[in-house]
């Protein structure tokens, strides 16, 4: 199975601009998004931690309690995106457990990008 695929008919999307913020750092963050197409940047602090691209995740700690976007989401293309909430999470995960293995990887290496810029910082 192809993640993309998993969301072609996905009915609760969003489409961005180029150049449009997606979520800001501090912002609430309402659900977790799976680009379908596009690029985004993650910046925190105004440094770039990663480009995310189809398949990519975004969004990630709205499935937290904390629910604020720990980064900043902007869009560097147009960009369409799959608008999950923690209901729809849950129910696809448990549908497609190769879904929750690629969100478990996505989770991780943002983790990793995360750890490598406080590294540097310290």
């Amino acid at each position: 199975m192809k993640i993309p695929e998993l969301f072609l008919a996905w009915k609760d999307t969003e489409e961005y601009k180029a150049q449009d913020v997606i979520c800001s750092e501090g912002e609430p963050a309402e659900a977790l998004y799976i680009i379908i197409s596009g690029e985004v940047e993650l910046t925190l602090h105004g440094e770039r931690l990663s480009i995310e691209k189809a398949d990519g995740i975004i969004g990630e700690m709205s499935l937290t309690g904390t629910a604020t976007c720990c980064v900043t989401s902007k869009a560097l293309t147009d960009v369409k995106l799959a608008r999950l909430d923690r209901d729809q999470l849950t129910l696809l995960s448990s549908e497609n457990p190769e879904f929750s293995l690629h969100v478990m990887a996505a989770l991780a290496n943002r983790l990793r990008a995360v750890d490598q810029y406080i590294s540097t910082r310290m």
